[in-house]
């Protein structure tokens, strides 16, 4: 018999080595004894498998935690360590772990989810989308150099940092971190995620001014290699993260990595895709800008998730949409869309997901049941993306499967889910 359950404590050693193949199977695997001999980062999520019998055939992760979307903090799961070893793959265990996954998601209230793909296409298919881009900068030490130095007032002064210093940095996260898809990190997440590596803690180091930390960055120094992959005699700052409250504390916090030149011949920077780097600099053709696929999202509830976004507060609108899921067959259908007063409803027609695929019929034509005609068709994976931000309506029609059956119904789309930059920082 082919199951869906939580993984018990005995089965973690196990669990363990299924990821450890999966993942980094040229590495090796260091087998555990127990659930205690866990390393800090792998002790955050609830661990679920597909099961034949009693065995274990396929992995994944529940991360429980609060994203920001449309300007409020939401509860929306993160799915991780999903892996299938060889002998048990092409069988449809992902598949059933992904949808078994959106069941229990929808069952504690979740409307959206997300998580990092290994291969986009292949989370495509499940009806996941891209919700998030990161940029990859990189430059040497002595690019940075002509940026204000940080050695006493008003731009502060360097201090190690620890992570019992994480209300203090959480504070400045927050004033970096505004933008969709950014998380309400707790205490846990910080220790054991933020400022705890794999092989190696990273480096926090902070600039406080007037007592008070105003800036901060976590970053590595690793060995670098060249074109071949072959380690080579430079080093690399590998900055994971920085925050800062104001632009004297963004500059302290890159003069702080110009002085690294004796350790490192190179700095990449992580985060937002964001160009100010090359407009700080002497010459901004010393800073190289790659930007990057990131992590993916979907709706898990269409009523949900529709009806808990804020609106701007200007727009009323009754719109139907036809909705093609072919996972979460409760997405799988015509859901009517009503907004007014900064917020939404957002219910199943009558021939909604319970009466079968309402995404069959061609826009602007009329539902049997009297729902009026249908001002938007679209997959759940590009509804996704414009519910979250990441594609505007106009980009959704260009690049998606959104199709929207007049100008009337465009105009009101645009206006109820304009677009931002939705940035996923953390990896989970």
């Amino acid at each position: 018999m082919v199951e869906y359950r939580p993984v018990p404590d005995a089965d973690v050693p196990e669990f363990q080595r299924l990821l450890s193949y999966a993942f980094s199977p040229a590495d090796g695997h260091d087998p555990i004894e127990s659930v205690e001999d866990l390393p800090a980062r792998a002790t955050l999520g609830d661990r679920r498998g597909i099961y034949e019998d009693d065995e274990l055939c396929c992995t994944g992760i529940h991360h429980w935690f609060r994203l920001r979307v449309r300007g409020a903090f939401r509860e929306v799961p993160g799915l991780a360590a999903v892996s299938t070893p060889p002998h048990h793959r092409r069988r449809g265990f992902v598949g059933r772990l992904l949808a078994e996954s959106l069941a229990e998601y929808r069952e504690r209230g979740a409307g959206v989810c997300v998580l990092w793909p290994f291969n986009h296409p292949f989370y495509r298919r499940y009806g996941w989308a891209r919700c998030s881009r990161y940029g990859r900068v990189t430059c040497a030490p002595d690019a940075l150099a002509g940026i204000d130095t940080a050695s006493d007032e008003p731009n502060g002064r360097f201090v190690s940092c620890s992570a019992d210093d994480w209300e203090a940095l959480d504070r400045v996260y927050r004033a970096t971190n505004s933008q969709g898809l950014a998380m309400d990190r707790t205490e846990a997440w910080w220790r054991k995620r933020v400022l705890t590596g794999w092989d190696g803690d990273p480096y926090p180091t902070g600039v406080e001014r007037n007592g008070r930390l105003v800036g901060y960055l976590v970053y590595d120094i690793e060995k670098g290699t060249d074109d071949t992959g072959k380690t080579d005699d430079g080093r690399r700052m590998v900055v994971r993260e920085l925050g800062y409250i104001d632009s004297s504390a963004y500059r302290a916090v890159l003069e702080f990595c110009r002085y690294h030149d004796s350790q490192a011949s190179e700095i990449e920077f992580y985060g937002p895709v964001d160009a100010r780097l090359q407009d700080l600099v002497r010459d901004p053709r010393d800073v190289e800008i790659e930007i990057e696929p990131g992590a993916m999202a979907r709706m898990v509830d269409v009523s949900r998730a529709l009806s808990a976004l804020s609106y701007p507060a200007d727009i009323e609108a009754d719109l139907t949409i036809a909705v093609a899921d072919d996972t979460a067959g409760w997405n799988d259908g015509r859901f009517r869309l009503s907004i007014a007063d900064g917020t939404g409803t957002c219910e199943p027609t009558d021939d909604g997901p319970e009466g079968g695929s309402g995404a069959d019929v061609d826009v602007g034509t009329s539902a049997d049941s009297g729902s009026g005609s249908v001002d938007l068709t679209t997959s759940i994976a590009t509804l996704s993306q414009v519910a979250v931000g990441y594609l505007s309506v106009e980009r959704a029609e260009r690049v998606g499967d959104f199709e929207v059956a007049s100008t009337d119904a465009r105009n009101t789309l645009a206006a109820a889910f304009p677009p931002g930059e939705p940035f996923l920082r953390e990896g989970f």
